[in-house]
């Protein structure tokens, strides 16, 4: 049995992160002897270093734990450059969990480096802008997703996990002409896998759950508040106001104005 398999299902949330990094500096990649209280993911995209005494190289990483001795630095003739993942949150536990590390070393060894690598540049362009939390967790499901290996990605916490941020992300961004598509490049996954994931966990598509959530959310605003018809098209995600119209009749049988005029929910 794999080391993730004996956590459950259930208490598998996507963790709180603290810091996404990436430096090639020799100043900034080393550290120790000392300890940290804080869970540490680090993946080497280039060259190599030591880790507690280990070497690690391109393609691997190591992890830390709270209270855990640590000491790392840069080989000298090939120093190496790192991405890192810093949170304080003990559900991080599980991703852990998942890189398969050695239980002796805290070392791992990750797939799709190539995708790492494009995820380190943008976090370059980005330093100052990745700040909020949604950023975050987006940056780190995208890392995770590139990292582990395939029959990881189909464990049915896993899928609980993507599909949890995907309705966390619509719900919050209902004003956003949200689509499949910038789902999928935000977690990482093809339009086929997040499709199956939402039939499982919703029994139906991924579209069919963000209109659903649009239509609720402006028919609660029909109801509940005097918002302008063109200002509630807005709020769900339309610009135009004909399009919202048409999406609501069609979904509705009814126009927005009578839905609203006639007062009573369908």
């Amino acid at each position: 049995m794999k080391r993730h398999q004996l956590i459950a299902a259930d208490s598998v949330k996507i963790p709180n992160i603290s810091v996404i990094g990436f430096s090639d500096d020799s100043q900034i990649t080393r550290y120790g002897p000392s300890v940290r209280n804080k869970y540490i993911i680090h993946y080497v995209l280039s060259g190599k270093g030591v880790f507690n005494g280990n070497t690690v190289e391109r393609g691997q990483g190591f992890l830390i734990v709270p209270g855990m001795k640590q000491e790392y630095y840069p080989d000298e003739h090939e120093p190496w450059s790192f991405l890192w993942i810093i949170s304080e949150d003990a559900h991080i536990r599980y991703f852990f969990s998942c890189h398969n590390a050695d239980r002796k070393t805290g070392i791992f060894k990750f797939h799709n480096i190539y995708e790492m690598e494009t995820i380190s540049a943008e976090l370059n362009t980005v330093w100052e802008g990745l700040s909020s939390s949604a950023q975050l967790s987006e940056m780190f499901l995208r890392i995770f997703n590139s990292c582990i290996a395939n029959e990881d990605k189909r464990q049915s916490s896993v899928t609980k996990i993507y599909y949890e941020f995907s309705v966390n992300y619509i719900n919050t961004n209902l004003h956003l002409p949200i689509t499949v598509k910038e789902l999928c490049e935000l977690i990482g996954v093809t339009q086929p896998y997040l499709y199956k994931i939402f039939r499982q966990e919703a029994a139906c598509s991924p579209k069919q759950y963000i209109l659903s959530c649009k239509l609720a959310e402006a028919k609660r605003l029909l109801l509940q508040t005097d918002f302008s018809i063109s200002q509630i098209a807005a709020s769900v995600g339309f610009c135009n106001i004909l399009d919202f119209s048409k999406f609501f009749s069609g979904q509705m049988n009814t126009s927005p104005t009578a839905y609203r005029k006639n007062g009573l929910p369908k």
